[in-house]
């Protein structure tokens, strides 16, 4: 009975590996995904086609070798391309106005082609801004302040950290002349570009691109109150901290040589060789390094 039984396990499991060895794997797919959305704009006397992109075949699995074949009312074009991360784009110079443009695009991988991506079109219009001029950016303590002159109900902000800048407005503001950003983060490269837009919603022509490294070069507000306090045998260095928020600490300086080296935290400081006539002065110190003004001593309370 044993035995039997033996058999029909070992019958069993040969059959399951057998099973097993003999399951047909999914073929691997040598399409590329499609692009599954473009976006089409007016930008003065351009069309500026844009779309994002995350190269895979279309069972998911990573491509790493691809190109974009586009067409223009059903005929290939080769324009120049430009891309950051999973956003392409480019610019087409609009030969005639008041006509319809149709864009789609295929993926190609080196067998196949994709599927189109859905066909967007646009019909352009004369009607659109002058040209906005960027004349000036200057850095300020908390931001950059950017100004321009050129008219229009809107103004498009475009921003990224080198020249090459997506066609994504940052921000979409009422036309005034000025921007002051402060969505920056210091030792950082800024760049940036405007469009004015009519009531329409036509955007102009690019306006010309400025850049500008943000960073801390202010010095930030200085301690007050600052006093000598006698108490016992101990002389206590006392001051009202500085209202500047990047604040790391304080250096206080004894007949002009510092008494230490780092800032110190704290908002007293114990001198145990205190005589008369040493003078004293403080400074405040901020995260870049930047020392506000001195403040001398002026007041000692025995």
């Amino acid at each position: 009975m044993i035995r039997i039984f033996s058999l029909f396990l070992l019958l069993a499991l040969t059959l399951i590996s057998c099973g097993r060895k003999g399951a047909p794997l999914p073929p691997i797919s040598k399409k590329p995904l499609d692009v599954d959305n473009i976006k089409l704009k007016q930008q003065g006397d351009y069309i500026v086609v844009s779309w994002h992109y995350i190269p895979k075949y279309d069972d998911n699995r990573p491509l790493k070798e691809f190109s974009f074949k586009i067409y223009l009312n059903d005929k290939e074009i080769n324009p120049k391309l430009w891309h950051k991360r999973s956003l392409y784009w480019f610019s087409y110079k609009i030969p005639l106005f008041r006509k319809e443009y149709c864009f789609n695009i295929y993926v190609k991988s080196k067998d196949e082609l994709s599927d189109s991506s859905p066909i967007e079109c646009i019909i352009p219009t004369r009607n659109f801004p002058a040209t906005p001029k960027i004349t000036d950016i200057e850095l300020k303590e908390d931001g950059l302040l950017i100004k321009w002159i050129g008219e229009g109900k809107n103004t498009n902000i475009y921003k990224s950290n080198d020249e090459i800048i997506p066609p994504i407005p940052d921000k979409k503001i009422a036309n005034r002349g000025y921007y002051f950003d402060k969505d920056l983060q210091f030792n950082k490269k800024y760049c940036y570009y405007l469009t004015v837009e009519n009531d329409k919603e036509v955007e102009s022509n690019k306006s010309n691109t400025v850049c500008k490294r943000f960073e801390d070069i202010f010095p930030p507000k200085p301690p007050s109150d600052f006093k000598l306090l006698k108490k016992g045998n101990d002389y206590y260095l006392i001051w009202d901290n500085s209202p500047s928020k990047d604040v790391i600490g304080y250096l206080i300086y004894k007949n002009g040589k510092p008494l230490f080296n780092i800032p110190i935290k704290t908002y007293f400081f114990i001198d145990k060789d205190y005589k008369d006539g040493d003078k004293y002065y403080i400074v405040a110190v901020d995260r870049a390094g930047n020392k506000s003004k001195k403040v001398f001593l002026k007041r000692i309370i025995k």
